[in-house]
């Protein structure tokens, strides 16, 4: 018989032994759950951390004139990448500074470090700025900023893209006597637009009451007429877009019809609060400013086409458009074109500008940097093949159309020798009785080669 001892006895063993055993298996369930919160947490706190941006997809994000974290000097665009630079915690911004602008020495209480994006970033450090003390910095470059250390930038002829990361809050102090923000602003704003289903980059400048409409081409983008900004500024509000797909505008799939980016410009316009403008277009931008004129005939007062011909205008388009010397019409129909211009942008540039160029000792190394690396960005010169693939049949067709109806307005053709040489006057004469046809010794590049010239033929056209 057992009895009530051994019974105790035996209970006390089984517990000794069963709930120990039960415990650790308790406490490791509860160990590993607690393990697997642990990594979940640190999943989903990683993935909101990680972040992969395109160029294009930064290029889209919202962008403010002289933001946080920068010298405060206006017409600087800023994107925020990462965090915020006026709290506590890592921040990341991407700055676009203008072409000539010079900053003054200035510094930020956080420790910076810097990459150069693109162009050429000239910096050096100290309590005052001296030139002499600049060291240029062109892209993929590093450098740093220091908390509380003085240090002073200037750009060239090029706008400069920079990532900037600090540990905020962040702030600008100006350290140099007299020196402000102000001291170095530029004479325009880059902002951009959603008109017609695009996002727009543009440049705007001056303060007079018309409207001037400035339309880039092919082998250049809006910062071509930047030479005219400063006299034309007086008179004129300046506004000088990206074309859809080009520059900084947003990348599309299609719409590379001139018809329709004339819309996108009309829309941008019309999102500005102008109607009546004067308008000027060269190479491709000047099939667009015909394509808007001719559709909205009323609201431009006055039209110059520079230096490219018209599709679909009179029987010289026929013998323009199969002359082997513009080669570049036909090869962008290749299904190899874009792999073998792809990393070869500069090549295949300065094959059209020293083609169709005069004086190319004006055009400048650090414009051809510029405009390189602006259409060796993803997408874009796709989206600038897909230009010239639109001159037959879709502009042309549209072109013989639109002639039908004469344009009403005042039409000035500038025309370089080496260029268009009176081929664009011939068509101009064709959708307007009120041409007036110049033509300087230069090539197609009219405003690298003949600046003075060009920015004085339009000022004494649009100002009588």
């Amino acid at each position: 018989m057992i009895t009530w001892f051994q019974t105790r006895c035996a209970s006390f063993v089984l517990f000794s032994v069963v709930f120990p055993c039960l415990m650790g298996d308790l406490m490791k369930t509860l160990y590993k759950t607690a393990l697997i919160i642990a990594a979940i947490t640190s999943a989903i706190h990683a993935q909101e951390g990680q972040l992969r941006l395109a160029p294009s997809e930064i290029n889209s994000l919202a962008a403010v004139n002289a933001g946080a974290g920068t010298s405060g000097v206006s017409g600087i665009q800023t994107r925020t990448l990462k965090g915020d630079a006026t709290r506590p915690g890592i921040y990341t911004i991407q700055l676009t500074i203008p072409a000539n602008v010079r900053i003054q020495a200035h510094t930020h209480p956080d420790d910076r470090v810097a990459t150069v994006i693109s162009g050429t970033w000239y910096i050096g450090y100290g309590a005052k700025f001296d030139e002499s003390k600049l060291k240029p910095l062109t892209a993929g470059s590093f450098y740093t900023e220091p908390p509380d250390v003085a240090h002073f930038a200037k750009t060239g002829n090029e706008p400069v893209v920079l990532q900037i990361t600090g540990s905020g809050p962040t702030g600008t102090e100006y350290v140099e006597a007299g020196a402000t923000s102000a001291e170095t602003k530029t004479n325009y704003e880059s902002l951009f637009a959603n008109v017609n289903g695009v996002r727009i980059h543009y440049l705007k400048s001056g303060s007079g009451k018309t409207p001037l409409v400035l339309i880039h081409g092919f082998g250049d983008d809006a910062r071509m007429w930047l030479p005219l900004f400063a006299d034309f500024g007086k008179d004129y509000t300046i506004i000088a877009p990206d074309l859809r797909g080009l520059g900084q505008s947003s990348r599309e799939k299609g719409g590379y019809d001139k018809k329709t980016a004339a819309v996108d410009i009309h829309e941008l316009v019309k999102s500005l609060g102008y109607k009546d403008i004067y308008l000027v277009g060269h190479d491709i931008g000047m099939m667009v400013a015909y394509a808007y004129a001719a559709q909205f005939p009323s609201e431009v007062k006055k039209l110059a086409l520079l230096d490219a011909p018209i599709p679909g205008v009179g029987d010289v388009w026929e013998k323009i458009y199969t002359t082997p010397a513009l080669w570049h019409f036909h090869f962008v129909n290749s299904p190899m074109a874009l792999q073998l211009v792809n990393g070869r942008e500069r090549i295949f540039l300065e094959h059209v500008w020293q083609s169709f160029g005069g004086d190319l000792a004006k055009f400048g190394e650090e414009e051809k940097r510029m405009y390189a690396q602006s259409y060796g960005q993803p997408g874009v010169m796709r989206d600038a093949f897909e230009y010239f693939k639109a001159f037959e049949p879709t502009d042309a067709a549209d072109n013989r159309e639109f002639a039908k109806t004469k344009l009403p307005m005042p039409l000035l053709v500038i025309e370089g020798e080496k260029g268009m040489n009176g081929v664009l006057a011939i068509q101009a004469a064709l959708i307007s009785d009120h041409v007036k046809a110049i033509k300087f010794p230069s090539g197609h590049w009219l405003m690298e080669e003949r600046p003075t010239e060009t920015s004085a033929a339009l000022k004494d056209f649009f100002g009588n």
